[in-house]
C-alpha cells in the first residue's frame, strides 16, 4: 500500500481575489459556488504549488505563467502588497498496522521588491518556512538571503541542493495534477489519453 498524501488546510492572503482566508479540508471535499465567486482562483493554489516544485519551474516561472506579479495579488490588497499561501499537509505511512502520521506545514510568502540601487524590481521571497510535526526544517530569509537578494528570487523547495530535508513535499506538489471534467470527456473517457489541445479540455492539467 503506497503512502497517502492530504492537505488538510490552506491559509490565504491577498491571493487572487482572496483579500484573507483559512479553510480546513477534509477527505473529499467538494468546492460549491456561482460563477466567479473564486473557485477557481482557489484551486489555482495547488497548481501554484506544482509550478513552484515541477522540473523546469519555479517561482518566477510560476508566476509568469499567471501573467506575472500584478496578477496575481488581490486587487484589496494595495497596503500589504504581500501574497502568502500557508498549506498544512499530512503523510500516512502504511508501515504499521494503526499506520504513522507525518503533519507537515509549508508557507510561501512573496512580493515585488526594489532589488537594487538601479531601481530594478523583482519578486522577492518573503518568508518560507517548512515545518515537520512542529519542528522547523527551514526559516527564511537567513543572513545569507539578507546578504544577496537575488538568492530570494528562488524558494528553496525549488532547488534539489537546498530541499533534501523536505524534498517529499516538494515531489508530493510536483504530483499534483487538476483535470477539467466536463461532459464531453464524461461521454467520451479516451479524450483524456494522447490528445494535445483538446477543446474541451479534456487533456487539461495544471
Amino acid at each position: 500500500m503506497p503512502e497517502v498524501w492530504l492537505f488538510k488546510r490552506v491559509r490565504l492572503r491577498n491571493w487572487r481575489n482572496f483579500t484573507q482566508g483559512d479553510l480546513p479540508l477534509g477527505l473529499r471535499p467538494f468546492l460549491v459556488g456561482p460563477n466567479a465567486s473564486g473557485k477557481s482562483n482557489f484551486l489555482d493554489v495547488f497548481c501554484f504549488l506544482r509550478d513552484l516544485a515541477v522540473s523546469g519551474g519555479g517561482l518566477q516561472a510560476a508566476l509568469e505563467k499567471r501573467g506575472g506579479m500584478k496578477a496575481v495579488p488581490s486587487l484589496a490588497a494595495r497596503r500589504d502588497p504581500t501574497v502568502l499561501i500557508e498549506v498544512e499537509m499530512e503523510r500516512a505511512l502504511p508501515t504499521h498496522s494503526d499506520g504513522q502520521r507525518e503533519n507537515w506545514l509549508y508557507r510561501i510568502a512573496f512580493r515585488e521588491r526594489q532589488l537594487n540601487h538601479r531601481r530594478e524590481r523583482q519578486v522577492l521571497v518573503e518568508e518560507e518556512r517548512v515545518e515537520k510535526n512542529g519542528k522547523a526544517l527551514l526559516r527564511r530569509p537567513t543572513a545569507e538571503d539578507r546578504a544577496d537578494l537575488l538568492r530570494l528570487t528562488q524558494t528553496h523547495l525549488e532547488q534539489v541542493n537546498m530541499n533534501k530535508d523536505f524534498r517529499l513535499i516538494a515531489d508530493f506538489f510536483a504530483s499534483i495534477r487538476y483535470f477539467h471534467i466536463v461532459p464531453q470527456l464524461i461521454r467520451e473517457p479516451e479524450r483524456s489519453v494522447g490528445r494535445k489541445n483538446d477543446p474541451y479540455g479534456g487533456n487539461c492539467f495544471c
